[in-house]
């Protein structure tokens, strides 16, 4: 499994610095998967997620099939 953040549906951006752009109706999830840019479907076992604003919202671990068409771009994370 990788480790991966995933952001939904928005221009590219990153979380970072005391005012992160990030646009309004974002979802970011963080987790692991084992996506290798093939298919129509992300599975990813999701482990945090965050608002627009990078903050975090509650949620239980899960494991989540995404379409790809909602997914802006994902972001792998080195060990």
């Amino acid at each position: 499994m990788n480790n991966v953040t995933v952001f939904l549906r928005t221009a590219l951006f990153t979380l970072g610095g005391d005012a992160p752009h990030i646009p309004h109706g974002t979802m970011v999830l963080r987790g692991e998967s084992d996506f290798e840019g093939k298919g129509s479907v992300l599975v990813i076992q999701a482990s945090e997620y965050m608002d627009h604003r990078g903050k975090a919202l509650d949620g239980s671990a899960a494991k989540l099939s995404i379409p790809m068409s909602k997914v802006d771009h994902i972001l792998h994370h080195t060990a």
